[in-house]
């Protein structure tokens, strides 16, 4: 029982405690996401398969995208913007911050914004064009030839969709703050939808390969793993970020 005081006691009462329906175990899913990641990326690094669907899904796309079809998917693939998502949960992090007088919130958010912009470094090593690149953005575009990674076309920071990416970190970020206030189905349709619907969306406007979406999901499914591992609320954190701790 003395154990058990001891280890509850690290954390203050009152503290900030994220949300979390059960704290991963095992690190087999992440491995599992990171290994297909690297079979996936190296599927692209010549004229596969895999490349010739991605071309064949953008051309599909093209050849049946009415104006109306357009705007839709062009405003439901703004649920993937990384500055508003980072700016809507930059202020509810600073809000729960200053309710519960702790620093974690902020430092949690940090380590999500760091981990998230990293992936830029991935973009920029695997380069790949975007589907209706190279160029102005007009025909032709890119071939199965050109659509592979490590191209030196350019723009090239297709791979991984960061937009897909931060529907799986941001939404699960924003659950792992406001979790308790909401209900079962809440959570499980801010979890879900905005992944199903950018991934729709980006591949069928043309943003991004199908394959880019894909390998969004695997990275930001590490991501959001990492970050539900950490034990925010007992962490330790230097005292003059804690100030309190002086008068424990």
């Amino acid at each position: 029982m003395t154990a058990v005081v001891q280890r509850h006691s690290r954390a203050p009462s009152g503290a900030w405690t994220p949300f979390l329906v059960r704290r991963p175990r095992s690190w087999g899913l992440e491995i599992a996401m990171a290994a297909a990641f690297i079979v996936l990326s190296a599927l692209l690094v010549w004229p596969s398969t895999l490349v010739e669907l991605d071309v064949w899904i953008r051309d599909l796309s093209d050849a049946n995208r009415p104006h109306w079809a357009f705007l839709i998917v062009h405003n439901t693939n703004k649920l993937g913007q990384g500055g508003l998502l980072g700016g809507v949960a930059l202020g509810i992090s600073a809000i729960l911050a200053h309710r519960m007088r702790s620093v974690r919130p902020m430092i949690a958010f940090l380590v999500v914004y760091g981990m998230t912009g990293s992936v830029l470094v991935v973009k920029y090593i695997l380069t790949r064009v975007y589907p209706h690149g190279p160029g102005d953005a007009s025909p032709p575009y890119a071939t199965v030839e050109q659509a592979t990674l490590l191209t030196d076309l350019s723009p090239a920071a297709a791979y991984p969709s960061g937009h897909v990416l931060n529907t799986i970190v941001w939404y699960g970020y924003l659950v792992f703050l406001l979790g308790a206030h909401l209900t079962t189905w809440q959570r499980h349709l801010l979890l879900l939808a905005p992944p199903v619907i950018v991934t729709f969306s980006t591949t069928y406007i043309g943003y991004h390969w199908f394959t880019d979406a894909v390998g969004g999901v695997f990275i930001g499914v590490i991501i959001i793993r990492v970050i539900q591992r950490i034990r925010w609320e007992t962490v330790e954190l230097p005292t003059w970020l804690e100030p309190e701790k002086r008068y424990l």
